[in-house]
């Protein structure tokens, strides 16, 4: 039973004041519509622009601020793969078919469009679109192309939420059959497993995890919730079962593959393993002369070694 149709809320968030309700056309709602997700698009004010995934009835309801007007847009990207809709979370096993889930925007580009990250709930694959073909509906329509598959997460790797970092650039996603959230750098020309870091896993307190944000002081904050459990389990009411999370961004990636930072430390470390090396080779191929090494091995040595980092 619906009580009330799906609306957009729009609040001054200084004053509290209610500065707009929009309240979704009926021929842009289907029958199993469902909203879980919404990004915003607001680095010019007047012309903020709102995306709501449709994870029941495949689709994106796009809201546009100065026209106070939205139009729904459908892809078969945004569909559910049958390959991956077999769920396992805290020894539950369960079938999901949710469309369209994720959604993470990137910073705008110089003619002020964004890119728009998104997978369905139900898929290993993430893909990509440029705001400017979703900002109209013709647009996007006529231009089939202008979605993007970026990639796999690998096997038994679906995600629910997902958010770009505009400042690091860093995808962030949740991992729900894994109790895990992972990264990636969309400056990184390659979604591949290898190039995807894995910033925090527990199978006790990140069961679920549904929600992350990154607010204005650069921290990143997850929730889990334990959905599945109690949907097909029962809440056990003596453990903790909603948590929050938070970390500063850069020390979240850190030692990941979404790492921004220069890994000074990890170089001095293979810097200093390197001299102890070619002190113990001189050493035993000149076991009565000194240990100390002339500067031509230490050269060859850490140009090996640069060689090896830049592989």
């Amino acid at each position: 039973t619906t009580k009330y149709p799906p609306s957009l809320i729009i609040y001054d968030l200084k004053t509290d004041n209610l500065l707009r309700k929009y309240v979704f056309p009926e021929d842009q709602v289907k029958q199993d519509s469902g909203f879980a997700n919404i990004a915003i698009e607001d680095t010019d004010c007047d012309k903020t622009y709102a995306y709501a995934g449709d994870l029941g009835k495949p689709a994106i309801v796009v809201y546009s601020w100065e026209k106070n007007d939205s139009w729904r847009i459908t892809h078969h990207y945004f569909n559910p793969d049958p390959l991956a809709c077999d769920f396992s979370v805290k020894g539950h096993n369960f079938s999901w078919t949710d469309a369209i889930f994720g959604l993470g925007l990137s910073a705008p580009n110089a003619d002020n469009f964004s890119t728009l990250y998104f997978h369905p709930m139900a898929s290993y694959n993430e893909f990509s679109v440029s705001t400017e073909y979703l900002r109209n509906q013709t647009v996007a329509d006529d231009n089939f192309d202008a979605f993007k598959l970026l990639g796999s997460r690998g096997p038994n790797a679906q995600s629910s939420v997902s958010l770009v970092d505009r400042k690091t650039g860093v995808l962030f996603y949740s991992l729900v059959n894994l109790n895990a959230v992972a990264c990636w750098r969309t400056s990184n020309n390659k979604y591949l497993m290898k190039n995807q870091g894995r910033i925090y896993m527990n199978e006790e307190t990140m069961v679920y995890p549904t929600d992350i944000k990154v607010d204005y002081e650069d921290n990143l904050w997850i929730l889990s919730n334990r959905l599945p459990i109690w949907m097909y389990g029962k809440l056990d009411l003596n453990e903790v079962n909603f948590r929050v999370f938070s970390a500063p961004v850069v020390h979240a990636i850190s030692h990941t593959a979404c790492d921004i930072t220069p890994r000074s430390d990890i170089l001095e470390k293979f810097v200093n393993k390197a001299k102890n090396i070619t002190k113990d080779i001189v050493a035993k191929v000149k076991p009565n002369s000194s240990t100390t090494t002339k500067p031509i091995t230490v050269l060859l040595t850490l140009s090996c070694l640069v060689r090896f980092l830049a592989t």
